[in-house]
């Protein structure tokens, strides 16, 4: 038997209500009228959207009174039978275990509250929430189970969406990155398990600003200053330096961070990814900041402070003349990091430093610098 939520209503009311041979029934009779009223609209307008449908049966489940929403949800006639014990008929073939004990935790007493999707009658599938409460009678003993199911199907699917973005996420960022690591918006690291399993550092060693101890000595200094101009004005975060692994040994490694900005221009937090720079190493127990890469104008001035030609730098560096004029002409880009580094070895072993951007530096035999 199929009733409206009216119906529905006024059925439940006459068994749950108190005793109508007390009091004046007809003012009862018009405020019960009211109610019933009152909450049909509020039924027929939580289920005028089509993703909800209300039901309500007695403990033999034998009388079911379906709302016009759960059947339109169910894609079933307006007349059409139903019976809350028979909802596993609906489930689907892989859900049908989630559905199959519903009708008899109902019948035993107990709320029942599963997600699972349903097979409608057009053959389209649904993700519902299926919840129930059971109503006890005066001697509290289950008479009447009543119920509400839900159309989830697009928020299911969101956040299925949202976790494939994010798997494919960390996927791509586990391949590239040795560890991903995160801050508040002032700058403040928040805790992360790969930070202790790189540097052996414990949770309370970042709360109280210590993760600059494991970054090297020499580097310290530089990591601390850029770390904070990004932070004050919101610029990406690109350093590379070397840390302290686990092991005790340095490594040089690639760090580089992003503000997460929200609406008003304010910085929410703060993303990063620190990678293990496999170019950048020390050599002969020396410190080499390798923090930037060679240019080409840095490459031609060094020459000339050096008055080396092509063939000379070709003889010290062990790369081919044409390598290096195409290295001069093109940058970096046009050749292998090791021919990088090995012309800036050439270069550095004569007494050439290279800084930021295009600048160099020659040290003099009395050990001043000149630009």
């Amino acid at each position: 038997m199929n009733l409206s939520p009216i119906e529905m209503h006024s059925q439940f009311a006459s068994e749950t209500g108190p005793d109508r041979n007390s009091g004046n029934l007809d003012e009862r009779d018009t405020v019960g009228r009211g109610r019933q009223a009152l909450i049909s609209q509020y039924l027929t307008l939580a289920e005028a959207r089509g993703s909800m449908g209300f039901w309500s049966c007695d403990g033999t489940g034998s009388t079911c009174c379906p709302s016009a929403g759960l059947l339109r949800l169910l894609g079933l006639e307006p007349t059409a039978p139903f019976r809350i014990a028979e909802i596993a008929d609906f489930a689907h073939p892989e859900d049908r275990a989630q559905a199959e004990s519903i009708w008899l935790m109902i019948r035993s007493g107990v709320p029942v509250e599963r997600r699972f999707r349903i097979v409608r009658a057009d053959r389209t599938v649904r993700w519902i929430d299926f919840r129930s409460e059971v109503v006890l009678d005066e001697a509290q003993q289950p008479s009447r189970s009543i119920g509400i199911i839900l159309d989830v199907t697009a928020q299911h699917e969101s956040r299925e969406t949202i976790e494939d973005t994010l798997g494919r996420y960390r996927a791509l960022v586990n391949s590239l990155a040795t560890m991903e690591w995160r801050a508040t918006a002032d700058g403040t690291p928040i805790y992360s398990q790969g930070w202790t399993a790189l540097t052996g550092q414990l949770e309370i060693h970042v709360a109280n600003g210590s993760w600059l101890d494991v970054i090297h000595p020499d580097d310290r200094q530089r990591v601390a200053a850029a770390w904070g101009q990004s932070v004050r004005t919101l610029s990406p975060y690109i350093i590379n330096h070397r840390l302290r692994r686990v092991t005790g040994e340095y490594d040089w490694f690639h760090a580089r961070a992003v503000p997460i900005i929200k609406k008003g221009g304010r910085s929410h937090e703060w993303l990063g990814i620190i990678m293990l720079h496999s170019d950048l190493n020390t050599r002969s127990g020396t410190s080499t900041d390798h923090t930037h890469e060679l240019t080409p104008m840095q490459i031609r001035a060094a020459r000339a402070m050096l008055q080396w030609t092509l063939g000379d730098l070709s003889d010290l560096s062990g790369i081919s003349v044409s390598s290096i004029r195409r290295i001069e002409a093109e940058g970096e880009r046009a050749t292998r990091p090791a021919s990088i580094n090995a012309i800036r070895k050439a270069f550095e072993d004569h007494g050439v430093s290279f800084g930021e951007g295009n600048a160099v530096s020659f040290q003099n035999a009395d050990g001043r610098h000149s630009p």
